[in-house]
């Protein structure tokens, strides 16, 4: 292999991985910070990664190579460091602008074997984020310094990219390059890591397949647009975003030519908005965006087809050796994941005594900082051992926090069998996990005046128990009006023994008055709080986490208690061991 060929390789790997990741970190940072904004009035990050990419894609044309080698560098830095996006998000908005200007003058081919790369860290992640866990965010910052060298080697300035290439970023960033993200598009709400890592070698088909594609534009956008439309008609969309993606990747080349770059910045910014607005747009003003992502993939999909419209290229095609190395990068992953981690459930026999939590784990970031929680939940269910554990805001392949996988990695992890009630997108609900037989035999979407709030209703076999798990609005009249409706589902047949999560209601609301007319609270006392938010001298504490039992259940409540001190996400851990009769 010659020197050059080399550096163009290194170059590419880092490349792809350093887009992906950079947008991953800079939305999730974007997000998290807002957030914290909108509901604590911090005003610190807020909106500056916002700014900040406006800025660099201002300055990117300007840039010597070694400048961006050193952004590269920096970010491979912060990543090492931290995982709190709302930091390094700020670094990211600099890195991405770099990343699109060395996808304009790199071969496709060579960007597609980083994007495969960065899918193959996915894999060794196990559906989390590569920046939450140890292993596997070495390896994506060993990755990004090997592009920041090879980059820092070549004299001359980073061209600029135009709107073009920040339209395709926004294609990859609503979520076709995961594939977590595009089974739960289509439906699929329950799967373990073999299904996983069979749909990564499907994408991984569609990127590597996209520069063969790219010789044949015309057709490339057609297929483009067949490919996102079929997400009406799911769960075609598992064949059709395949598509959409190679597709996506073969215009690449015909989207290099457009100009606009800090129009594109802004573009990518509102793209991210829009998508957001798909799970909470009531609470974040864009109530016609909500459930609409499917509206969006295609309105994006059809403006980058716009902007690669009438540009002839040439495309270098990759050779048998440049194809197979990245799949043995990705069957090597996949080799190491299936022999360390749980291919699926491991089940366990019935018993008396049984250990129940309910716990809200906050869409998978921490309490604060924006920092990714699935390494410390891990941890923190590994060593507690709840043998049902019904969640909360549990992100299955959202857009705003890095298209983390809970149910997955958490199965991966543990072994737990689960069920998964999405509540809009299929990428963002509740589940029930335990290591029993389970069967959901109900669910809904509660009347809701905010956000939609979700309710399911889960048998464990091997226990003759039914559970109810859900998560309610933040308004105490919506509240009082779902709890209503709550109250019938849980005893329409078959009666729930029990329900418990995320009220969002005090113990004095008319909520919890309406719940417990038929059923008790498992905790003779309740816990100081179950929510707890404290920064720079504001206090949000709140009691609003609940496990309640059938009145006429015999059933008797052995212990109970809040791991009050784990600060895995904003709310606590909240328990009860129950003794069955």
């Amino acid at each position: 292999m010659k020197g050059d060929d080399r550096n163009r390789i290194l170059l590419g790997l880092g490349t792809g991985v350093l887009l992906a990741s950079s947008l991953r970190i800079f939305v999730a940072g974007a997000y998290s910070s807002l957030e914290k904004t909108f509901f604590y009035g911090m005003n610190f990050p807020s909106g500056l990664g916002i700014l900040l990419l406006l800025l660099a894609a201002f300055l990117v044309g300007r840039m010597s190579r070694k400048a961006g080698a050193a952004l590269i560098a920096a970010y491979a830095i912060a990543v090492l460091i931290t995982d709190a996006t709302e930091y390094t998000h700020l670094v990211a908005a600099f890195a991405l602008p770099v990343a699109l200007a060395l996808v304009k003058e790199l071969d496709i081919k060579y960007l597609t074997m980083g994007l495969v790369a960065d899918l193959s860290l996915r894999v060794l992640a196990v559906g989390a984020e590569p920046a939450d866990f140890p292993y596997t965010r070495v390896i994506l910052a060993l990755f990004l310094f090997l592009g920041a060298y090879a980059l820092w080697k070549e004299p001359g300035t980073l061209k600029k990219p135009g709107f073009g290439l920040y339209a395709f970023a926004a294609l990859l960033e609503l979520g076709l390059i995961y594939p977590n993200a595009v089974m739960r598009y289509s439906g699929m709400a329950v799967y373990y890591l073999p299904q996983f890592i069979g749909f990564a070698f499907v994408i991984a088909l569609a990127l590597l397949l996209g520069p063969y594609l790219a010789r044949k534009p015309g057709m490339a956008m057609v297929l483009l647009i067949i490919g996102s439309a079929t997400l009406f008609l799911k769960p075609l969309s598992l064949f059709g975003l395949p598509m959409a993606l190679a597709s996506t990747i073969a215009l690449v080349e015909s989207a290099k030519g457009s100009r606009g770059g800090v129009i594109g910045a802004f573009y990518l910014f509102l793209v991210a908005t829009l998508a957001i607005g798909a799970y909470v747009g009531r609470d974040i003003g864009l109530p016609f965006m909500e459930d609409r992502l499917e509206a969006l993939i295609l309105a994006a999909s059809m403006i980058y087809v716009l902007s690669a419209y009438g540009k002839k290229v040439e495309v270098k095609l990759p050779s048998t050796r440049e194809v197979a190395g990245p799949f043995a990068g990705l069957a090597l992953a996949s080799v190491i994941v299936l022999a360390l981690f749980n291919a699926g459930p491991t089940y366990a026999e019935a018993k008396k005594d049984v250990l129940i939590w309910t716990y809200n784990v906050h869409q998978g970031f921490g309490p604060y900082d924006g920092t990714f929680n699935g390494y410390e939940l891990v941890n923190l269910l590994s060593e507690q051992r709840p043998d049902i554990w019904l969640g909360q805001e549990v992100v299955g392949g959202m857009i705003a926090n890095a298209y983390q996988d809970v149910p997955l990695f958490v199965s991966a992890h543990l072994g737990y069998a689960y069920e998964y009630k999405p509540a809009v997108e299929g990428t963002y609900g509740i589940a029930v996990f335990s290591h029993w037989h389970m069967n959901t035999v109900g669910e809904l979407n509660l009347e809701s005046v905010g956000q939609v709030r979700p309710a399911q209703k889960v048998s464990v076999d091997e226990l003759g128990l039914t559970i109810v798990n859900v998560h309610m609005g933040l308004s105490e009249e919506e509240r009082a009006m779902q709890a209503e409706e709550l109250l019938k589902f849980a005893e329409a047949s078959p009666v729930a023994q029990i329900i418990a999560g995320d009220t969002n209601a005090e113990p004095y609301e008319r909520a919890i008055e309406i719940l417990t007319r038929d059923y008790r609270d498992a905790f003779p006392e309740r816990p100081p709080y179950t929510f707890l938010w404290e920064r720079n001298g504001v206090v949000d504490k709140e009691n609003i986490d609940y496990i309640l039992l059938k009145k006429d259940w015999p059933a008797r409540v052995r212990d109970y208690g809040c791991l009050c001190d784990v600060l895995v996400s904003d709310h606590r851990p909240v328990w009860a061991l129950i003794e069955l009769r």
